[in-house]
């Protein structure tokens, strides 16, 4: 377990915002193969595109638990590019990675301080318990986010247990592609949910994770909001009584990184995947 100092330090060099490959393997599991590969295709993209020897890539906070989640659908037995895929397209994404943040879940982010400096004043009690050193990572039904791929083939987002899965696209191709029922494209401000917390991608395209061509990742995009669309039609009795279906708690995949970055969980040896 950590201790005081080790876990503040740790806070402190998360608040800067730079993450190397060797963060990322040692706390995602993915090897620097792997974040290479997902680098080339377009599912996700470093601080800088300085290249040559001794250049170490660099990937903001944001790219850091993507990867995460990359990892975590790969290691579920989806293909590398298509965990990449799922994990850029993923709707709301930018609300999930705040909210799973521990600078957010620990500090009182409403003062102003130096971002490269001191930490802001601590929350009492903190907002979670997520990132408490005394706990370990555990589930979270209140508030966990799953990726959930019904009969091999429909994939839906499920962040309100009560209100059943959002789809966002389908597997075709025995798996190794994905169509996607959202819009992703910097031309387009439709939204197909009329949930207020979840908006297209490119919402704010300064951030260095989302300054990417979605061409790259080699997806198609068909439209399927419509309550009765055939496809849509077929995705909801999929849930209903889905004959297998794959569940992903990317909340908590997210979560374990984090702590293994913080310090409160043991870091992977190497890359798996």
């Amino acid at each position: 377990m950590a201790a005081d100092d080790d876990f503040e330090q740790a806070l402190a060099r998360y608040r800067q915002n730079e993450f190397t490959d060797a963060d990322v393997t040692a706390c995602t599991g993915l090897s620097a193969r792997s974040i290479r590969h997902l680098k080339k295709i377009g599912a996700v993209c470093t601080l800088s595109e300085d290249r040559g020897a001794g250049h170490i890539r660099r990937f903001d906070a944001k790219t850091f638990k993507r990867l995460a989640l990359a990892s975590t659908i790969h290691q579920s037995g989806w293909s590398l590019a298509l965990a990449g895929q799922l994990a850029y397209l993923l709707p709301g994404d930018s609300l999930l990675y705040e909210r799973y943040d521990p600078i957010n879940v620990l500090f009182d982010t409403t003062l102003s301080v130096d971002s490269h400096g001191e930490l802001p004043p601590r929350l009492e009690p903190p907002r979670f318990d997520w990132f408490d050193p005394d706990k370990p990572a555990s589930l979270d039904p209140e508030n966990d986010w799953l990726l959930e791929i019904f009969d091999g083939c429909f994939v839906a987002l499920v962040f309100n247990r009560r209100r059943g899965p959002l789809f966002y696209g389908d597997l075709r191709k025995a798996g190794t592609a994905f169509v996607s029922w959202w819009p992703f494209q910097s031309h387009t401000s439709a939204v197909f949910s009329t949930d207020a917390d979840v908006g297209p991608k490119w919402e704010d395209p300064r951030l260095a994770a989302d300054r990417i061509d979605p061409r790259f990742l080699n997806y198609r995009e068909e439209r399927h909001d419509d309550d009765n669309d055939p496809l849509m039609l077929l995705a909801r009795a999929a849930a209903e009584r889905p004959v297998f279906k794959t569940s992903i708690n990317i909340t908590l995949a997210i979560r374990i990184a984090l702590r293994r970055y913080l310090g409160l969980e043991p870091r992977l040896p190497g890359g798996t995947s």
